[in-house]
């Protein structure tokens, strides 16, 4: 239920009181009036305090509106008062309203109506002042509770307020103190912001210095402003400083690591310089003694072939062809050695010119299985190195004529093609397609690693490291290599390395 509205009516004529009543009555609902008449009745209603708004007379009988006014404002100064007469001045006026009276309604047989509607608007704007003087205590409240320091300073660089987390952050115990204190040079940021654009705010990292000569980083951001005419800078003070000793021990960690990565580095590039020269080393000693079991193995053969019988004939003739299989990987090791270690030099180099060598040098193994090679041309010009490419190209062609199913014959096709995107340099991709036993999708990247067979040495013999070769000469020379294959449809190895635009 809603509580009634309590008014003070005081006036000390019957008539006029009757009809303010009945227009009060009209306007609120529910309604308490306590019709005033004697001064005695006045203090004692003061004194009770049970009312929340007062409507008075200026001419009373045993007293003034203005001091029942100053009566009402001194025990209830946010209580509303309303003015209603026929004998006030226009100085009387002028004065209550000094004294904080909310309106002043002459007397007239139509101005009745307007005393209820003068009092809810000053009911109203007085709970409007209360919420806003409430609103702004819990703001005042929050902002002295926040660790970021508030302030706000004019043209002239003097501070007009700040928060307590601002003048802790400055160890000054008062506005006063900080006002005094050459912390930031306020005018000098006023004519700053001045000249920027809108929005008019800057944001800067400071060391400032507090009251007791300590230092301290902060982040200071201040923007211009314009309250009630006046334009003022209003700014926000953070303490940054276990940030920026975070940044200094993060930049002090990234040092020593960085210096810790390079020493790492330098020794590990010295242990692989040790390691590939000691391979190549005992990989170049290995071939002398493997080339005279090979040789005198072969003498046997050829001396003793027809007093040896089949199973020492047997023997021999594996000996022959492990140490031959051994040269043959001996030979590959070499050769991944080199291309790790050996400076590359690159020029233009046609594609057509070096798959001629390389069919020159293949052409034995190509007539032995029978194989077709077909070449679309004219093929275009890439930035390489010719003998690295002649490897590469080699070994795929080989492996293309050497991988397919017994009973087929090998079906090759090589085409190139050029590969334009905006922004980059051009380049060129070489296909090398044929119709063997194809490559399962999950060994794709495997098979251009070292030592990695995907058959038994008796279905196709070799030593794993051409397909290792292949990558490691591509990327040498800047480029990529990959393939495309399933098992059972063959293969489609593709080489991508950097075009010529020809002139």
């Amino acid at each position: 239920m809603t509580s009634p509205l309590r008014i003070l009516l005081i006036d000390d004529n019957r008539s006029d009181r009757t009809l303010v009543l009945r227009e009060l009555e009209r306007e609120f609902d529910p309604l308490d009036v306590q019709e005033i008449t004697s001064s005695g009745e006045l203090n004692q209603a003061i004194a009770a305090g049970n009312f929340d708004a007062v409507v008075t007379d200026f001419q009373l009988r045993w007293s003034t509106g203005l001091d029942v006014l100053e009566m009402v404002k001194q025990r209830h100064p946010n209580c509303p008062v309303v003015m209603f007469t026929n004998t006030g001045t226009e100085e009387v006026a002028v004065e209550a309203m000094k004294l904080g009276l909310d309106d002043y309604i002459v007397k007239g047989p139509n101005r009745y109506i307007r005393v209820p509607i003068a009092l809810r608007m000053a009911i109203e704007r007085r709970e409007m002042q209360q919420r806003a003087a409430l609103l702004e205590i819990r703001l005042r409240g929050l902002l002295n509770r926040v660790k970021i320091g508030i302030f706000r300073f004019d043209a002239e660089g003097a501070l007009i307020e700040a928060n307590r987390a601002f003048l802790e952050l400055l160890g000054a115990q008062s506005l006063a103190q900080a006002s005094t204190m050459n912390w930031f040079d306020m005018r000098d940021c006023y004519r700053q912001l001045m000249h920027l654009p809108p929005p008019q705010q800057q944001e800067q990292e400071v060391n400032l210095q507090r009251s007791d000569g300590t230092e301290f980083w902060a982040l200071l951001t201040t923007t211009l402003n314009t309250v009630e005419e006046v334009t003022v800078v209003d700014g926000l003070l953070e303490d940054i400083s276990d940030r920026k000793q975070a940044e200094v021990d993060l930049q002090q960690l990234n040092t020593t690591l960085e210096i810790r990565v390079q020493e790492r580095t330098i020794e590990l590039q010295a242990a692989n310089q040790d390691l590939e020269e000691f391979a190549y080393s005992v990989s170049h000693d290995l071939q002398a003694p493997l080339r005279a079991i090979q040789g005198f193995a072969q003498i046997l053969l050829e001396d003793l072939s027809e007093t040896l019988d089949a199973s020492s004939s047997a023997t021999l003739q594996r000996i022959v062809a492990n140490a031959q299989h051994l040269n043959t990987l001996i030979t590959d090791l070499l050769t991944y050695s080199r291309l790790r270690r050996a400076e590359i030099h690159s020029e233009p180099v046609s594609l057509s010119s070096v798959l001629d060598n390389v069919m020159a040098q293949l052409n034995s193994d190509i007539q032995q299985q029978q194989a077709q090679v077909h070449i679309d041309e004219p093929l275009p010009i890439v930035q390489a190195n010719r003998l690295i490419l002649t490897q590469v190209l080699s070994n795929l062609l080989f492996n293309a004529v050497k991988f397919v199913a017994e009973g087929v014959q090998p079906q090759v096709r090589i085409w190139a093609e050029e590969r334009v995107e905006a922004g980059e340099p051009s380049t060129v991709r070489l296909y090398i397609e044929d119709n063997g036993i194809g490559i399962a999708l999950d060994r794709h990247e495997q098979i251009f690693s070292p030592f990695t067979r995907l058959h038994g040495e008796a279905d196709y013999p070799g030593t794993g490291i051409g397909l290792a070769i292949v990558r490691k000469g591509v990327e040498r020379m800047g480029g990529q290599v990959g393939v495309e294959s399933e098992p059972g449809q063959g293969s489609r190895f593709w080489v991508e390395l950097p075009g010529v635009r020809e002139p």
